[in-house]
């Protein structure tokens, strides 16, 4: 059943052809009203794959999300958005952009500043606080927020995402030594010598679906004895399996896989985003760290973003020596908290709920050590 609630808030501003421009705001708690809407907007103006409803209904559903799409249009057309996830506690609502706690950048859907502005006007409208743990810094909308009269905010830096830069016709070459190039070189020689080594490609929902069972294994033992979370699988990664079939139905899948001896080994899992290509997840067998599998994946990216058509390599949240060793540039993840200033106290209860997210993973640490 759909749910729409609607509001006609008293937005407007002047056009120079078309006199009045109306704005409005709606609040969808059912994205299959504007879906198609929603999937236009993020291709128009989305620079990652967290802003598009193929991830974030997923993510909404499997997790069973209090779910809140607030829509922006102007003259009707859909010109902003921000997916949120609801907590309620007694007079406070804690709206989290979806992405939240998942490992992902993420960002807001705007077309403009006067879209943004609008956006940020009808979330403290509704009275929400907002947290989000990995924002994009140069998002239009969260600079606009950092300056707006109706948020007491907050931001701290939480890390830099590194990318790999990629002109048309360059190759690995163009980015790393002939010396770390021709090492890699020497691995893959050592592993053929004794058996093979080839990548596969992933990009139908058939291969995805003969090939997930295998993925699932491999990232299992990746993770094995580490502090790291495994976002395929529960309770962080239900979604995981939509999510991709989603995206691979679209035409925008990209694993690039190592088969060793004839086994999956390691993986890389890619999104494309306009002309960028976003790493998503890395996993590889211990058992074949020696050959650098991290390295040998995303060299391969490198040599074949000319017929994968995409200029960027986005290596995602979590930086590591493997990931700078290649990067060319970077961006900035901020994390964000803000109040409503229509709040009383809004800059002590901004201060409370920046405390909050370590305050509760403390106590989480302590509890576990009990257990």
């Amino acid at each position: 059943m759909n749910v729409l609630v609607f509001f006609a808030i008293p937005w407007y501003f002047v056009g120079v052809e078309t006199g009045v421009t109306a704005v409005t705001m709606h609040v969808h708690s059912e994205p299959s009203s504007i879906e198609s809407e929603w999937s236009a907007l993020a291709d128009r103006v989305g620079t990652v794959f967290s802003s598009r409803p193929s991830f974030v209904v997923n993510v909404a559903h499997a997790l069973s999300l209090d779910f809140e799409l607030v829509a922006i249009r102007r003259d009707g057309r859909l010109v902003a958005s921000a997916a949120l996830s609801l907590v309620r506690r007694g007079p406070f609502t804690l709206a989290k952009v979806i992405g939240t706690g998942l490992g992902v950048p993420i960002e807001f859907l705007s077309e403009d500043p006067e879209a943004s502005d609008s956006l940020l006007d009808a979330i403290a409208s509704l009275g929400y606080m907002v947290d989000a743990d990995s924002m994009i810094a140069n998002d239009p909308t969260v600079l606009r927020l950092a300056q707006h009269p109706s948020w007491t905010v907050e931001m701290m830096v939480r890390e830099r995402v590194p990318v790999i830069d990629l002109a048309v016709g360059q190759s690995a070459s163009g980015i790393r030594s002939a010396k770390s190039l021709k090492r890699l070189r020497q691995y893959r020689s050592e592993v053929q010598r004794r058996s093979s080594f080839r990548v596969e490609e992933i990009t139908e929902v058939s291969h995805l679906d003969a090939r997930w069972n295998d993925i699932l294994e491999v990232a299992v033992r990746g993770i094995a004895g580490t502090t790291k979370i495994n976002y395929l699988t529960a309770p962080h990664g239900e979604f995981a399996h939509d999510f991709l079939r989603s995206e691979a139905r679209a035409g925008r899948l990209c694993i690039a896989g190592l088969v060793i001896d004839g086994q999956w080994a390691a993986h890389e899992i890619g999104l494309r985003t306009g002309s960028r290509m976003e790493g998503w997840l890395t996993h590889y067998d211990p058992s074949v760290g020696r050959c650098q599998p991290g390295h040998q994946l995303i060299e391969w990216f490198a040599n074949n973003h000319d017929e994968l058509g995409v200029d960027a390599l986005d290596q995602g949240v979590g930086v590591n020596e493997i990931k700078s060793a290649w990067a060319t540039s970077d961006y900035e993840l901020v994390r964000v908290s803000a109040v409503p200033t229509a709040w009383v106290m809004s800059g002590v209860l901004v201060r409370l709920l920046r405390q909050l997210p370590p305050a509760l993973s403390r106590m989480r640490r302590y509890v576990q050590r009990f257990r």
